[in-house]
């Protein structure tokens, strides 16, 4: 199950990157009533800042605003990606701000995205990888063997589209984006793309399923302290804290910075193993 969740996260990004520009699905608006200057300071600071620094000022901050939260608790992979790809995306807002959003760019996406989806041969299939392929930001983040891996198990994956199960509703891009990542990622762990999706929609995240975590390092964690790690809960553990301090202040951006000011990371978070059971 380890490998193919891992695979199901790589397609997720990759399909999201395709589709948005980005590899975490859009869900805040940009902040308002910035000035400029402070737009090019915040924007300075989030560049400085690590994954590590960025995630544990987003848990400071959720415990100000009266959240309960292990600040000792070193984040897992999946949460400092989480973190690094969050902070990359609020630079990115940020300096978009002040001038007007690359529409040009991202309708040429969304259409390669659209293409890939409505391909029912394998010509049209390779057309729009080859399209994908090219886009400056897979190239620069390294996903660019993704349109190959659809090409090279093309059946499948036009296959999978076919199926009945395969979202059709217009309102159903997020649903498609899942139900591919999970037949993709089966495809390349040697299982049939609707028996990974099977699993991967079913599998438990309580006690008991396979990314429940029981301990940190050598120390048990107590009842009220375990928690799935599974790439999935640990986004949305992430983006509940985000979406609580962004509600209950008017201006999160600037009291999340105020607070970035005084973050200073654990050096044990650098070493930070975690078992499951």
């Amino acid at each position: 199950m380890g490998l193919l969740s891992t695979w199901e996260f790589e397609f997720f990004k990759a399909f999201h990157l395709l589709r948005d520009g980005t590899q975490l699905p859009m869900k805040q608006d940009p902040p308002t009533g910035l000035t400029k200057a402070e737009t090019r300071t915040f924007i300075e600071q989030l560049r400085r800042m690590s994954p590590n620094e960025y995630l544990l000022t987003t848990r400071r901050l959720a415990v100000y605003f009266g959240e309960r939260g292990d600040l000792r608790r070193p984040p897992n992979p999946v949460e400092r990606w989480w973190a690094e790809e969050q902070r990359d995306q609020e630079i990115r807002s940020l300096q978009n701000m002040h001038r007007s959003y690359l529409i040009l760019t991202a309708a040429a996406r969304r259409k390669i995205w659209a293409d890939l989806i409505r391909a029912d041969t394998y010509a049209a299939l390779r057309k729009a990888c080859g399209r994908w392929a090219r886009l400056p930001d897979v190239r620069r983040t390294g996903l660019t063997p993704f349109p190959g891996h659809v090409l090279e198990n093309a059946a499948q994956f036009l296959a999978m589209k076919r199926n009945k199960r395969f979202p059709r509703s217009s309102y159903g891009d997020d649903s498609r984006i899942e139900y591919l990542a999970r037949g993709m990622a089966g495809a390349l762990c040697g299982l049939s793309p609707m028996t990974a999706i099977e699993r991967l929609r079913n599998m438990k995240h309580a006690a008991g399923g396979p990314f429940w975590i029981t301990n940190y390092g050598n120390r048990p964690l107590a009842e009220n302290e375990r928690y799935c790690g599974c790439w999935r809960c640990s986004i949305r553990k992430s983006d509940e804290r985000s979406k609580m301090w962004q509600k209950w202040y008017e201006n999160g951006l600037k009291a999340f910075m105020e607070m970035a000011r005084t973050t200073k990371v654990p050096t044990e978070w650098k070493t930070a193993h975690f078992k499951s059971q």
